[in-house]
């Protein structure tokens, strides 16, 4: 699978979300537009092409939760991967209790912002996405089915759908996610990365964040000073 192209799909679709959706507003309730971005899998043909890629899929369920609005507002504009070391470095900062330099830029002290990332942390960010998206069961099972219907549709192989699907054991997944993060500051930005897509946690999204968290290492102080720097 190639998660840097996923990324870049990505991009695409977030931007043409964003053309149809208020992303930052409250007009439609997120469940309404998951489920309409889901019906559109289902019943449009020209929407099956373009999604037909991982990526459209993802934002497919993206749609559904107001973090993930939030988070493919700002893919829209940046991409799946700029923006996230700059939150990163900011709540590092804050969390050692000193101002963010905003002459300081984040890739030279590490953290990852090209448009197109190295393979690995590629794929950790996908993952990471998509386990976070998954975190508070918010498809039903209709809507499994038709993620699982599109990508079969999509010629990806069984392996890569359990990947897109979550249905890989947590702790297998978490570990991929963490042979992602090569330094303290890639992991920190995977994390930021999922605090953006939960948005206001729920109960099962806070606890997912917290096993996140402690399989890549990250302090709780450093942690909790992430997640106040992703809601904004």
């Amino acid at each position: 699978m190639d998660f840097q192209q996923i990324l870049l799909d990505l991009q695409k679709q977030a931007k043409q979300a964003a053309k149809e959706h208020n992303l930052e507003g409250k007009l439609q309730k997120g469940k309404d537009l998951g489920a309409a971005a889901l019906e559109k899998l289902k019943t449009d043909r020209n929407t099956q092409v373009a999604a037909a890629g991982a990526g459209g899929l993802i934002a497919a369920m993206l749609l559904a939760t107001k973090g993930g609005r939030r988070f493919l507002g700002g893919t829209a504009k940046t991409g799946a991967v700029v923006g996230f070391g700059a939150l990163a470095y900011r709540a590092w900062m804050r969390s050692q209790g000193r101002k963010p330099d905003a002459a300081v830029e984040p890739a030279q002290i590490g953290y990852v912002t090209g448009k197109k990332a190295e393979p690995e942390f590629a794929e950790a960010l996908v993952r990471t996405i998509v386990a976070a998206a998954w975190a508070d069961g918010v498809l039903d099972e209709a809507e499994k089915a038709v993620i699982d219907r599109a990508l079969k549709d999509s010629g990806l192989g069984a392996k890569d759908r359990t990947i897109l699907s979550n249905e890989r054991p947590e702790a297998e997944t978490l570990d991929k996610i963490a042979a992602g993060a090569s330094s303290p500051n890639h992991a920190a930005q995977l994390y930021t990365a999922a605090c953006v897509v939960t948005g206001d946690p729920t109960g099962a999204e806070a606890a997912f964040l917290s096993r996140l968290a402690s399989r890549l290492g990250i302090a709780h102080a450093h942690a909790e000073a992430i997640r106040k720097e992703a809601k904004g």
